[in-house]
């Protein structure tokens, strides 16, 4: 009974302070009284972020929810009786500032080193320094050389530097302060959120003023930059690291690492990383310089990111010009899906960071690493089921238009039946989606025609690319989402399964029953060649029904003026590909047909597809040769004949309601 009670109030307690969360920014404007400052604590964990160590107020930390609490501001203290921080405290020289803020073990030490002048009588200087849980947490090297027993100078002199250096004077994420140890300097970091950090230790508490100087506590004793040596150094020294160390060899991206000046993050893969890729592909990593430089590459940022400056996340850009996200998880640090082993190695150049994952850039990949992470599953598993993989690895300079696992939804019955069954008919799909050339976005402009990787004496095809305002069609589909490459190929998803078109666009209107009377006008007017012929035209085709709505009378007469009715039927015919992924979702797509009218594509509220706000298009996309034809329930409206229509009344839906309306001519 008691330990359900104390589940009920733990649970109490922490929906409380996370519905604080949500008032935190409101409680930050406001102190409770003067001279207080908020700290903002993180739940769960004894972290603690005081003014200006975090900028602003933040819900979640490394995925915990923080609260906020008040504290006296740097200088002042409470009086009994009265609300706030009222009683401004004098300013104290360095170490008994030191002493005031509860820093004992770094007062003890200054002490035993004969340090004690320094600090209280001469300056002025910037003392980073570390919190008794610091010392605590110090290295076998930090603790030998904060006390030396051969009376070398104290460490804690590298943790002191000349001059004032309040927060506001970090600016940079690379700004490097000589210190009073035998003039080694120290590396100061300034981040997002206004972290900082000095060699990797956070300032947990900064710009306590003394008389001759000021304080910043940090959670480290930090050792000189000098001792730490640079990347190269660093990462040849670890055995963990010996296959990351054999790709610099092979890369002769060594001396890169050796450099001095330019600051760098390195995401270094541990051994047991490399041991889970494919042989092959590490085989290549190891022998291949090419190879090895992409990868490497990949795990290179320019610029230093020390593991405690990630109070959230960070997108870092790697030299290949590739993109890692550096976050803070509840169970650590990660750089996309790997984990961060091994954190915070420092050097004079930058810092290393050990990986349990390879973090492979898309050059390296195979066609079908890139679908995998694209989600594009149905078409992975219909070419593995037919054994044809190779079609989509064994391939060169080629772009494939990988359909969504939608569009194979959104296939006929019979068509999904096929490609399930028969190995030749998903190779011949798979054909069809592979075009010459990595299509990159720079080479998509205006109108392209791009040959399949068919073979030309077997089965000619070509695909229809068009670039409008929103995106880029293939066919009747739509590009969706980046295109990605790899050495190999560029894989781009498509909204659809593309399908070969084997007639024109005269061929589709004769063998469709429902517009034999639009067949009549088109030949009567003297374009069937013009259908026939090769093109990227739209037809809006009006059924035998939309044609019983007209006059039969007046309708006779047009069909046998040839001249009438060719600009009749031109007002039907678009001198471009307009398919359906061409209309915006919210707006109109306006073009002139070929007669020189208006056309006016948009959706009604339920989407269905429109022309000129009233005319449905009922079937659409219906691809040929050289264009597409879409079907509507209507002739279109034109300039060039004032009447068409007898007096009877005809129903037409409207966006969202029903009504009558006259057709006038």
């Amino acid at each position: 009974m008691l330990r359900d009670v104390s589940r009920v109030l733990h649970v109490t307690c922490f929906l409380w302070l996370v519905s604080s969360v949500g008032h935190g920014r409101r409680r930050t404007r406001q102190a409770p009284g003067p001279n207080m400052c908020s700290v903002q604590q993180v739940y769960g964990t004894g972290e603690k972020f005081y003014t200006r160590c975090v900028a602003r107020h933040l819900r979640m930390i490394c995925e915990r929810p923080t609260y906020v609490r008040w504290d006296c501001c740097s200088g002042y203290e409470r009086e009994p009786g009265r609300q706030g921080c009222t009683k401004e405290k004098p300013l104290e020289n360095l170490l008994e500032t030191a002493r005031t803020l509860g820093l004992s073990e770094f007062v003890r030490h200054v002490e035993v080193n004969n340090l004690t002048d320094l600090l209280t009588s001469q300056g002025a200087f910037t003392v980073f320094a570390p919190s008794d849980q610091a010392f605590r947490d110090a290295s076998a090297f930090a603790r030998t050389h904060v006390q030396p027993k051969d009376g070398s100078d104290s460490l804690l002199l590298y943790h002191v530097a000349p001059g004032k250096l309040p927060l506001s004077t970090f600016r940079s994420r690379n700004q490097q302060f000589v210190t009073l140890y035998q003039g080694n300097k120290i590396r100061v970091n300034k981040y997002a959120y206004g972290v900082a950090t000095v060699n990797c230790a956070r300032i947990i508490r900064p710009d306590e003023k003394a008389t001759n100087g000021v304080i910043h506590v940090i959670d480290k004793v930090v050792k000189p930059l000098q001792v730490e040596g640079n990347l190269a150094e660093k990462i040849f020294a670890d055995s963990r690291y010996s296959q990351f160390q054999m790709a610099l060899f092979v890369s002769e991206m060594v001396n890169l690492l050796r450099q001095q000046g330019s600051g760098y993050t390195v995401l270094a893969p541990t051994n047991q990383a490399f041991s889970q890729l494919p042989s092959d592909l590490l085989d290549r990593i190891l022998t291949d310089a090419t190879t090895a430089e992409k990868v490497i590459r990949h795990h290179v940022v320019k610029g230093v990111y020390c593991g405690d400056a990630i109070v959230v996340s960070v997108g870092l850009k790697t030299l290949d010009e590739g993109r890692v996200l550096f976050r803070c998880t509840r169970g650590g640090l990660k750089a996309n899906g790997a984990r961060v082993v091994d954190q915070d190695h420092v050097a004079t150049n930058g810092i290393l960071h050990g990986i349990d994952k390879v973090l492979l850039p898309d050059a390296v990949k195979e066609p079908t690493d890139l679908m995998e992470e694209m989600l594009v599953k149905k078409l992975l598993e219909m070419a593995r089921k037919a054994g044809l993989e190779h079609k989509l690895n064994n391939v060169t300079n080629v772009t494939i238009f990988a359909p969504t696992d939608d569009a194979f939804a959104r296939l006929p019955s019979r068509t999904r039946a096929a490609l399930r069954k028969d190995p030749l008919e998903v190779g011949r799909m798979l054909d069809f989606h592979i075009v010459k050339g990595q299509l990159t976005e720079d080479q998509v402009i205006g109108s392209l025609e791009l040959n399949t990787s068919l073979s030309p004496s077997i089965n000619p095809a070509t695909i229809k690319v068009n670039v409008f305002r929103d995106g880029v069609a293939v066919d009747t589909a739509e590009t969706m989402g980046p295109l990605r490459q790899c050495g190999k190929a560029a894989v781009q998803k498509v909204s659809k399964v593309l399908v070969p078109p084997e007639h024109t666009l005269m061929t589709l209107i004769e063998q469709d029953r429902g517009l034999s009377i639009f067949r009549q006008a088109v030949e009567s007017a003297g374009l069937s060649e013009l259908l026939n012929e090769w093109g990227r035209y739209t037809v809006l085709a009006p059924t035998n029904r939309a044609f019983s709505h007209l006059d039969q009378h007046r309708l006779d007469r047009l069909l046998n003026d040839p001249e009438r009715l060719k600009k009749f039927v031109s007002r039907h015919i678009i001198n471009r590909m307009v398919p359906r992924c061409e209309v915006p979702d919210k707006g109109t797509y306006s073009v002139k047909s070929r007669q020189g009218d208006l056309t006016v594509f948009n959706y009604d509220t339920r989407g269905n597809l429109l022309v000129n706000d009233l005319i449905a298009v009922r079937q659409w996309d219906r691809l040929a040769t050289n264009g597409v034809l879409h079907r509507v329930d209507d002739v279109l409206k034109c300039s060039c004949e004032r009447s068409l229509t007898s007096s009877r009344r005809y129903r037409y839906r409207s966006r969202n309601r029903r009504y009558y309306t006259r057709l006038r001519y």
